[in-house]
């Protein structure tokens, strides 16, 4: 006799169970379509309001971090689903968009020394682009470590 049981589902069968719902994971790990542009418009204002002090002194920057961070938040708590890394293209993407918005803050604060008030606008829009391309390639990054894990 032999202690080994018959099975009569083929290995492949399973293998494309677990494809399938890896992919429904993917799906539904996906970001809010309103995230990339939500995060583009408070780092845009970042830039835009570089040199606008409040009438106490201080600067709205810390209030919009609690927005950014409100929005990933939200944004992470409505899918789910929670990744646990972003492989090295999302890292890649994230430090590129920190560097990219320390140099568009800094153009922003020269516009304003200079008087150029309105010619703002260039960095703020170009952040908003930079970080709508960070965030989209960050969660495309994150998801596509699903496939990887296994």
């Amino acid at each position: 006799m032999s202690n080994e049981r018959q099975t009569t589902v083929a290995p492949d069968a399973y293998l494309s169970a677990i494809e399938a719902d890896r992919t429904a994971l993917d799906q539904r790990a996906r970001q809010p379509a309103w995230l990339a542009p939500a995060l583009g418009a408070v780092t845009a204002t970042w830039v835009a309001t570089g040199d606008t002090a409040r009438s106490d002194g201080t600067s709205p920057w810390f209030f919009l971090f609690i927005v950014a961070m409100g929005l990933v938040l939200v944004a992470t708590r409505s899918t789910g689903v929670k990744l646990k890394g972003i492989g090295t293209r999302g890292w890649v993407a994230y430090l590129a968009l920190v560097a990219v918005g320390l140099l568009l803050y800094s153009a922003g604060l020269a516009l304003f020394s200079l008087d150029l008030d309105w010619w703002v606008a260039v960095p703020a829009v170009l952040m908003f682009g930079a970080t709508v391309a960070a965030v989209r390639v960050v969660d495309a990054s994150a998801r596509r470590s699903l496939h990887r894990d296994r």
